[in-house]
């Protein structure tokens, strides 16, 4: 292992102030491996700087004693000191000089890999696009995008994907089909990260590149779109778009297109409440899928179904399980990780309401997941589905550190209906703690919210939180009016789960219970 010589002789930025002058050797060495990146494989610098092995391993060796570099074990890989150093004489060499390091580097790397592994291909794009050789760049950065793609890692697919978008651009002609579908693949990766804005630019800019002759890439880019509004909580939008998709679904016979409006119609449903539409439609996108059909795509309508059942009542909840578990072991075989994460949080959800602990346990394996593919949003609503099972085992401090965390992440995403369910748990959990004000300021903005976002099952569920709390802390006026109001909203409809608590309250606001406000709070 090699030491440094001193502070004396510690590079300090890219002029190496207190040490020695460097050659113009050395210097030439320095730019080609700053360009190569923090390590580089002496082969590979040997042939892009056409130096003599010997040579070029003597200087190398000087620049390891003076602490400019590192010699990694078996003597075939360097590295830099210091990343600081390194970058600061990247940054010093001028555009054209970079461009003929990263080409020379790219064409030395190709015939050195002539079956290169997915992270030289990533190598090859990044070099050759820095090198601004268009072709080569957009071969190799496609490739690099689908091998990311394939392994999760969806951030950088999209980095490598957008390289691929410019190199486009730059080789010109008439490329509008390859350029529509580079779009349409970055807008699919930036919606499974949860980047909803660059998705839906992304779709745009596909479709003003689609002519009106391609029917069936019209109909799947127009019911993305649909998709990211009912993700923006905006309603006839999102079944504008499934009207518009669906007769040009059918007008090609794309059956699986034509299913999947049927499961975005059921999605909205279920956003407003109506169960058993949701099931309806979900079960036509079933009936409309072909035998074909991938995996991933069954995978994500058995989550659909399960959520429709979880909302049914009690007596199907072993449904809704079982269609969870068949939606998991579809998404593993995809693998679709993204979708697995929502298919093992919404099975985490069903079975924690009646075994909290189990819940739990499928909630951490979701972030687990979640964490994985760098899914925030994922994350984040994981952190909040377990804020209730966390109460109900008496863990309230770790209830409010997870719900805190998880607000810190949703509201950077803006995601409505999170931050919904994060008002709502603050209320929840302030109630247990009998902070009675701020837990009623909490429900009054979480029904609000909701009300805006027109979510009527997340209303009903805070007004009937608020109407429980005001019956304990014998405000029995203010408990009936939240009460009405709450079934008017549909709550046991809406939220089966309540039914029990719903007609507890019913029971106790008529005089016909038993129930003290000591034992209402147990029931939170």
């Amino acid at each position: 292992m090699h030491g440094r010589t001193g502070a004396g002789s510690r590079p300090r930025g890219a002029a190496g102030a207190g040490l020695p002058a460097l050659t113009a050797d050395e210097q030439r060495i320095l730019a080609y491996a700053s360009a190569i990146g923090t390590e580089f494989d002496f082969p590979i610098l040997v042939a892009a700087m056409g130096a003599d092995e010997e040579t070029l391993a003597e200087r190398l060796e000087r620049l390891v004693r003076r602490g400019v570099l590192l010699e990694r074990p078996g003597g075939e890989r360097f590295a830099f000191a210091e990343e600081s150093f390194r970058a600061g004489v990247y940054r010093a060499l001028t555009e054209s000089r970079l461009r003929i390091l990263h080409r020379r580097l790219a064409e030395v790397i190709e015939s050195t890999y002539p079956t290169p592994t997915p992270e030289i291909v990533a190598e090859l794009g990044r070099h050759y696009f820095l090198g601004k050789v268009p072709a080569k760049s957009y071969e190799y950065n496609r490739r690099a995008a689908e091998a990311a793609r394939a392994r999760g890692e969806l951030d950088v697919a999209i980095h490598e994907l957008e390289r691929a978008a410019l190199d486009l651009a730059a080789l010109g002609g008439d490329r509008a089909a390859e350029q529509a579908e580079v779009a349409e693949t970055l807008g699919d990766l930036c919606f499974a990260t949860s980047n909803f804005p660059a998705a839906d630019r992304c779709y745009r800019e596909a479709l003003e590149r689609v002519g009106r002759d391609q029917p069936r890439i019209r109909a799947r880019l127009v019911l993305a779109r649909a998709e990211i509004a009912r993700e923006k909580l905006d309603v006839p939008a999102a079944v504008r778009g499934a009207e518009e998709a669906l007769p040009l679904f059918e007008s090609t016979g794309d059956h699986l297109g034509i299913a999947q409006t049927y499961r975005l119609l059921g999605r909205v449903a279920f956003q407003q409440g109506a169960y058993r539409d949701s099931l309806e439609e979900g079960m036509r996108a079933l009936d409309a899928l072909p035998d074909s059909a991938p995996p991933g795509i069954v995978g994500r309508l058995s989550i659909d179904i399960g959520n429709a059942f979880a909302m049914l009542g009690d007596e199907v909840r072993d449904v809704a399980i079982e269609w969870y578990q068949r939606a998991a072991d579809r998404l593993q075989a995809a693998p679709d990780t993204t979708e697995l994460a929502r298919a093992l949080h919404n099975l985490g959800v069903t079975v924690g309401e009646v075994r909290p602990s189990e819940g739990l346990e499928l909630l951490a394996q979701t972030r687990e997941v979640a964490e994985r593919i760098h899914d925030t949003r994922a994350l984040g609503r994981a952190l909040l589905s377990g804020v209730e099972m966390r109460l109900a085992l008496g863990q309230v401090e770790e209830a409010e550190r997870d719900n805190e965390q998880a607000g810190r992440l949703l509201e950077r995403l803006a995601d409505g209906l999170g931050l919904e369910q994060v008002l709502l748990n603050r209320g929840l959990i302030a109630e247990r703690a009998g902070q009675w004000d701020d837990a009623a300021a909490s429900y009054d903005r979480a029904a609000a919210m909701a009300r805006a976002n027109h979510i009527a099952a997340d209303e009903a569920e805070a007004v009937f939180h608020l109407a429980r709390l005001r019956y304990k802390t014998r405000d029995l006026a203010g408990a009936r009016a939240a009460f009405d109001a709450a079934t008017a909203l549909k709550v046991t409809e809406l939220s089966p789960r309540l039914t029990a608590a719903y007609d507890q309250l019913r029971r106790d606001l008529a005089g016909d219970g038993s129930a003290s406000p000591a034992d209402s709070e147990q029931r939170v």
